[in-house]
């Protein structure tokens, strides 16, 4: 993506971009669609320009410019500030900065790490003891943040330092299979539920409140949650084969222990917070019995951090990156700024002509999703946001006029942001090769899994869909 054109000099992913933006500009003020008014014209121009801008960011530039550009166009177009808002008063919002804040001070304590090798050291280590470990931790952080840069950023340099201890050679299939599954369990597991990344809260926010939004019920939930479990687990699986080691492992339980020993005592940070996830957990427990909201415990958990002096000043206005929290706030409100333009009215027949030869024939329309989903990844580098904005949209009408439940657009949604073919697809991907260096994987053994990745998905799709059959979803 940041290739240059050989002939001008100029920057491939300028001239896309520019591209984008001067067919947003042309809706906007041709108006050449039938059944679209100047408002909804205005406001699809506009989104298309900030698409351009979130996809491209040319100059490098932040989210919260295509946000502006959203306020810009649809004050111009005459929406309501309070329809161009609404995203940022969306519960999933105000889910997502608290549960920010806890993975970063779950980070910046070190308790994070002190809890994996207080884990390890209880084990004596073998290559699939350690998959089997790092999936049982990846299931752990994903209950106790939404955030996967967090518990990246955690396991990734625990594994690098695992890797070390059992004196595995640099770009061996030895080491880039305990990196990769570190990075992997990270990710995968925790999409099982929609608190477990940020893919379910977000994605089920773009949907119309009302009738759509019920429909993703915990029970419903629980139908996602079992097949992508045993999906991560696969995952670990075949990456076992496809990397098979070549060395032994040598680390000791006495090495493992001296990696813990050498953390040292328990700070006062640390401290804090676990008595802040302490509460949380058993918050997120009581829920079940007591009338309260996710997002009052998180509310709770952060204030205790706050209290207990573990996040300060600083923490608040550094910890996170506000950037990214303005553009989930402007996509959250995209459903809403969709209905009141009309967009949504104007789209949907649209989009039911398109389907409808192929809606009823669930296995057909599930494959041709994902490969939908799987082409827009390589423009939509907003980790796929862009595209559930759009997928999302078309859901209600997917299920009004074909049955198709809510949870399988989310399910293959996520399979297909959850795509690392190449580095630009993932920022986590560059993130850790920039914390590990070359003690990290092997950029050909990350290709292969990243392939495997991409072709495994098609089979659990299959067996998936057979599943949602039987148990009627």
């Amino acid at each position: 993506m940041n290739k240059t054109d050989s002939r001008t000099g100029i920057p491939i992913k300028l001239i896309l971009s520019l591209a984008i933006m001067a067919l947003g500009v042309i809706i906007a003020g041709v108006r050449p669609f039938d059944g679209l008014d100047k408002t909804g014209h205005i406001m699809l121009g506009t989104i298309i320009i900030a698409i351009a801008l979130w996809i491209f960011r040319p100059g490098g530039g932040s989210f919260i410019v295509g946000a502006i550009i959203v306020f810009l166009g649809g004050s111009i177009a005459g929406v309501p500030m309070s329809d161009l808002a609404s995203g940022f008063s969306s519960p999933a919002l105000w889910l997502l900065i608290p549960a920010m804040f806890l993975g970063y001070a779950l980070m910046k304590t070190g308790l994070g790490k002190r809890m994996v090798f207080a884990f390890f050291k209880r084990l004596k280590l073998g290559y699939i003891k350690i998959l089997l470990g790092w999936f049982v931790v990846g299931l752990i952080f994903s209950l106790l943040t939404p955030s996967i840069t967090v518990r990246f950023l955690i396991l990734t340099p625990i594994a690098v330092a695992v890797a070390d201890a059992c004196c595995l050679e640099k770009h061996s299939k030895s080491r880039s299979l305990i990196v990769i599954s570190a990075w992997s369990v990270a990710i995968f597991p925790g999409c099982a539920w929609q608190n477990g990344s940020l893919f379910g809260p977000v994605f089920t926010s773009y949907l119309p409140a009302g009738a759509m939004r019920d429909m993703v019920t915990p029970q419903l939930w629980m139908h996602a949650m079992l097949p992508w479990l045993l999906f991560s687990l696969l995952f670990l699986a075949v990456l076992y084969f496809v990397l098979k080691p070549e060395q032994k492992l040598i680390v000791t339980k006495e090495q493992l222990s001296k990696m813990y020993s050498d953390l040292g005592p328990l700070s006062k940070d640390e401290k804090g917070c676990l008595g802040a996830f302490a509460v949380l957990l058993s918050g997120l427990v009581l829920q079940i019995f007591l009338p309260i909201t996710t997002n009052q415990v998180l509310f709770t958990a952060f204030a205790l951090l706050l209290l207990f002096g573990v996040l300060s000043v600083k923490d608040i206005s550094q910890g996170i990156s506000w950037d990214i929290v303005a553009f989930f706030g402007i996509i959250l409100g995209f459903s809403r700024i969709f209905e009141v333009t009309g967009i949504t009215m104007w789209l949907s027949p649209i989009l039911s002509s398109l389907l409808r030869p192929i809606a009823g024939f669930p296995l057909v329309f599930v494959l041709a999703l994902y490969g939908i989903c799987v082409l827009l990844r390589f423009l939509d580098v907003a980790q796929g946001w862009i595209s559930a904005a759009i997928l999302a949209m078309a859901t209600p009408m997917l299920y009004e006029d074909f049955g198709i439940n809510p949870i399988i657009c989310l399910m293959v949604f996520i399979c297909a942001s959850n795509l690392f073919l190449f580095k630009y697809q993932q920022p986590w991907i560059g993130q850790t090769e920039a914390i590990c260096g070359d003690n990290g994987w092997n950029s050909r053994h990350l290709l292969k899994a990243s392939i495997m990745y991409t072709l495994l998905v098609v089979v659990f799709l299959v067996i998936c869909t057979f599943y949602w059959q039987i148990v009627g979803v």
